[in-house]
């Protein structure tokens, strides 16, 4: 199995677990959340087969490599522009999201900007760096959160007052018919594969079907781990009332034998990593994206401009996006996406494969 790959599309689901997908996922949990995950699987699934399939076609290249020699300079601009907007967007989100939450669950008397410097400083410095230091960067930080991430869902899963009947209530509703909200919504578990559109810079040779086998039972845990272990610990009506369902779950769990009792400082501590590499890789394919974009190389002024521009809008997000406001674009940014995906997927494949042939 190519662990790069793997690498990519994890990251988006445990980042998946912690912003805004469970709350709306929850929201819909009586109108076809259900239905809604289970429609998700196989489009997730077919998404990342055709991509995957079709940029691996083109070996240690990303996509400015690919269209170097392209005639269409202005069709090229515009395709790159509208995918930079899209993963600039996927990181501010994330990034503000989680400054929000540092800011209500760990230090309420910090500001929020001076939060965001910090984060700022550190994405900075790595979206910068070559393809595959980010990948490193990246393979370091899973290697050491996901053995203590799967505890916490371990304990999760064993504790004595997670209550079954209320995750087999919401689970009656089956057969109720799904919004495009939860859909979108829960087709973002497996949208880490787009990201390959720079990252297949350091895909050696090409995915084996067990690679998208793995990432179909994965992304059916997360999916359900995500949406059901909330409502487990919090009733079928009472975890609508929580703004970030997971945050509240950590904090209902104990480590009694640990030196730090409270697992939502743990989970948060965990999640301040993950969450740096999430921004980092999407903002780093929009970067890479801008640079492509031009035949002429990029200064260091011009670079200094750019990262200007993402600081001040992290800066506009933090300031004027309350949560509440945060969320209602997020849900249709989450469709949006979702179309988004869809047309690039399938443009790209036929692409690919014309040019191959």
């Amino acid at each position: 199995m190519n662990r790069y790959y793997f690498y990519l599309v994890l990251l988006n689901m445990l980042i998946n677990v912690i912003i805004f997908v469970p709350k709306i996922l929850i929201d819909y949990r009586y109108e076809g959340a259900v239905m809604g995950i289970l429609m998700a699987i196989p489009i997730g699934i077919t998404l990342n087969y055709f991509y995957s399939k079709a940029i691996t076609k083109f070996p240690e290249q990303g996509l400015p490599e690919i269209l170097a020699n392209s005639k269409h300079r202005w069709l090229k601009m515009i395709h790159f522009g509208s995918i930079q907007i899209i993963w600039f967007s996927a990181g501010l989100i994330t990034l503000v999201g989680f400054i929000d939450i540092l800011s209500r669950f760990v230090n309420p008397e910090m500001p929020k900007l001076s939060l965001l410097a910090i984060y700022l400083a550190a994405i900075f410095l790595i979206i910068q760096l070559p393809t595959e230091r980010v990948m490193y960067f990246l393979e370091i930080v899973l290697f050491l959160n996901i053995p203590l991430i799967g505890f916490i869902i371990f304990k999760a899963f064993t504790n004595e007052y997670l209550s079954w009947d209320s995750m087999l209530e919401v689970g009656t509703h089956l057969f109720e018919r799904p919004s495009l909200k939860s859909i979108a919504a829960a087709t973002y578990c497996f949208s880490g594969y787009a990201n390959l559109i720079i990252f297949n810079r350091v895909i050696k040779g090409k995915l084996k079907i067990w690679n998208f086998i793995v990432i179909f039972f994965i992304g059916v845990l997360n999916l359900f781990t995500t949406f059901f272990i909330p409502i487990g610990f919090h009733g079928s009506d009472g975890a609508q009332e929580y703004l970030y369902p997971w945050i509240s779950t950590a904090d209902s769990l104990r480590l009694t034998y640990s030196p730090i009792e409270r697992v939502i400082f743990l989970f948060l501590m965990f999640y301040m990593s993950i969450t740096l590499m999430s921004v980092s890789v999407h903002w780093h394919v929009a970067f890479e994206l801008l640079k492509g974009t031009f035949k002429e190389k990029v200064s260091m002024k011009k670079n200094w401009l750019v990262l200007a521009f993402f600081g001040g809008c992290s800066i506009v997000g933090v300031i004027f996006l309350n949560s509440l406001i945060l969320h209602k674009l997020t849900i249709y940014w989450m469709m949006f996406r979702l179309g988004f995906e869809i047309i690039l997927v399938g443009s790209f494949f036929f692409w690919a494969r014309r040019r191959a042939a």
